[in-house]
């Protein structure tokens, strides 16, 4: 009888071990899943930068040529003038280059197209100084400059970049804004993610408490039968 309640002692002992492991991974589950579910809960949209930048070596030439901008004196924009001076300056620095010094590019060229650019919310001045930018890039390459022998050549260069730009310009913008809904449906689906979280905690939490509760069971049985030994040797 003795050996018998030795190997039942030993095995409460074992048990009580290994209820006093488990509650203590419960536990740590429990502050694991709380700090996550903290973490979720004040997530925020990832930051997407909306700067654009187009690489001029990704200019491609071929023979197909836009048509030119028209004169619209009538239409004023502030600032117009000084992005129409901006862009007329480059096609005149290139062309002179290019084609000689007696080229000669007159800015009123430009100012439908600068006037349309201003007048689109999607565009505006950051886009005409980058677009100029982008022109400069473009018509100082060497391969570009072999093709623009003549006045032409040039022009239908120039016309072509403007209509490229618009549409990597146009795709920028797209990328960006789906990269902005992107961060913003991830956001939401973390902090969606925090009520499961929750019910999983309190499952865990619940889980624990049981396990204590065995615990002090187990301790209860084991006082109990000392005391009976106790009571039996006496």
């Amino acid at each position: 009888m003795s050996v018998l309640n030795k190997v039942e002692s030993g095995y409460l002992q074992l048990m009580r071990i290994l209820v006093l492991a488990l509650a203590t991974i419960v536990l740590v589950g429990v502050v694991v899943l709380g700090v996550s579910a903290v973490s979720d809960y004040n997530a925020k949209p990832a930051t997407v930068s909306e700067a654009i930048d187009i690489k001029a070596s990704a200019f491609k030439l071929d023979d197909d040529a836009a048509e030119g901008a028209g004169d619209d004196a009538a239409k004023q924009h502030p600032g117009a003038a000084k992005l129409e001076a901006a862009l007329a300056d480059v096609i005149n620095k290139h062309g002179k280059t290019l084609l000689g010094a007696s080229f000669q590019f007159d800015k009123a060229e430009v100012h439908e197209l600068v006037i349309g650019a201003l007048e689109d919310p999607d565009q505006g001045e950051p886009f005409l100084t980058s677009q100029t930018a982008y022109l400069d890039q473009v018509l100082g390459r060497a391969d570009v400059a072999k093709q623009a022998k003549t006045s032409e050549a040039f022009y239908a260069i120039v016309n072509k970049v403007f209509v490229d730009y618009h549409m990597a310009y146009a795709a920028e913008k797209e990328r960006i804004s789906n990269a902005k809904d992107e961060a913003k449906l991830d956001a939401s689906g973390k902090r969606s993610g925090v009520y499961i979280s929750v019910y999983m905690i309190a499952a865990l939490f619940s889980a624990f408490i049981m396990l204590v509760l065995l615990i002090v069971q187990i301790r209860i049985e084991r006082s109990i039968r000392v005391m009976s030994e106790a009571n039996v040797r006496a």
